[in-house]
């Protein structure tokens, strides 16, 4: 295959970065705002895990589209509850930044023999940032748009309403389900009732509720949306494909080029990892464009070069995923995750 039509997509939080941003925000202004860090903590974490049980369970008729990744909608009007501006969300970004070693030249030698492009959840400031701190074209780039956030306005008596809310949930219990019915457990029903009643009704038909109704986040489905436009407006054989991720939002990207193209899971973790042809479980990103010029010259069949777990050439370890290793191979990669990104973000999903 000629170099240049070989397209690497790629996700940003994990494999270019160590951040959740969206739970970062949160926890920075908790404290900001006097609330403390704890709160911000628990009641994003809840946020994070009832997202997985709206979206990949199809529980909200009021949005149809919601899917896992769109924790990034709900999120917003408790910025503004707690005093934030676009700028302070960019600058806070451009501040709290943690890069994964190397992913600046990885993405500009990438970008050279390769189309590159990044199709991320991660909000725009944020993206922003980062391809102002590396020098990435964020032209090339698809993330959550969030417009008009200074515009929207809130009273203070709908931020002290949000605020006392997050405490509340804060207190809660992690909400746990069936995953494979989404149905949650009866002990935490009215917790799930709760949560679910005060977003989608409260919140929702509040003015600052507008940050619900109108940001549109790339979550999981439209992670696969956006892959699928890219293939489609420049032709793109699904062979030719490379997806980079780590994540339950990565889920629709490795199935729709399954079997076709190749999928690396960089410390993944979840579903994912089951599903991927490739784990990486380490911190450098350099083994992305070691693999990326493999796939290059050998298309899928470069799986064959790591159908057992051997050293990647800069550390850690990189193999095949089979039936037979996932299980294992996700274990030691989530262990990984948490000891790379921290637990408190290595812990979402």
């Amino acid at each position: 295959m000629k170099r240049k039509d070989i397209y690497i997509l790629a996700d940003n939080e994990d494999p270019c970065t160590l951040n959740d941003n969206a739970q970062e925000n949160t926890v920075a202004l908790t404290k900001e705002c006097g609330l403390g860090e704890e709160i911000g903590i628990r009641f994003y974490k809840n946020i994070s895990n009832i997202d997985d049980i709206w979206g990949d369970f199809h529980k909200l008729p009021l949005d149809p589209t919601y899917s896992s990744g769109h924790t990034l909608k709900v999120v917003p009007p408790f910025f503004k509850a707690m005093g934030a501006t676009s700028l302070w969300l960019y600058n806070f970004a451009k501040k709290s930044l943690r890069i994964v070693p190397n992913i600046g030249t990885v993405l500009a030698n990438l970008s050279k023999k390769y189309n590159v492009w990044m199709i991320s959840t991660s909000y725009d400031w944020f993206i922003a940032a980062f391809c102002d701190i590396v020098g990435f074209d964020f032209a090339k780039v698809y993330c959550t748009k969030v417009e008009r956030f200074d515009e929207i306005q809130i009273t203070e008596g709908e931020a002290i309403l949000l605020r006392h809310f997050m405490e509340e949930v804060a207190q809660m219990p992690i909400i746990e389900y069936n995953k494979e019915t989404g149905e949650v457990i009866p002990e935490h029903q009215k917790y799930y009732d709760r949560i679910t009643k005060f977003i989608w009704e409260t919140v929702y038909n509040l003015p600052v509720g507008e940050l619900l109704r109108s940001v549109h986040p790339v979550g999981q489905t439209q992670k696969r949306e956006a892959m699928e436009e890219i293939c489609q407006k420049f032709n793109v054989p699904l062979e030719r494909v490379m997806y980079v991720g780590d994540s339950q939002t990565d889920v629709q990207c490795v199935q729709y080029i399954k079997g076709k193209g190749l999928s690396l899971m960089f410390n993944g973790k979840g579903k994912v990892c089951y599903l991927s042809d490739l784990m990486y479980i380490g911190e450098d990103a350099r083994v992305i464009e070691e693999v990326a010029d493999l796939f290059a010259q050998a298309g899928r069949l470069v799986i064959l070069n790591y159908r057992s777990p051997r050293s990647a050439r800069y550390g850690g370890l990189i193999c095949a995923v089979t039936k037979e290793n996932a299980k294992e191979l996700e274990a030691q990669s989530v262990k990984k995750r948490k000891e790379f990104r921290g637990v408190h973000i290595g812990e979402l999903t």
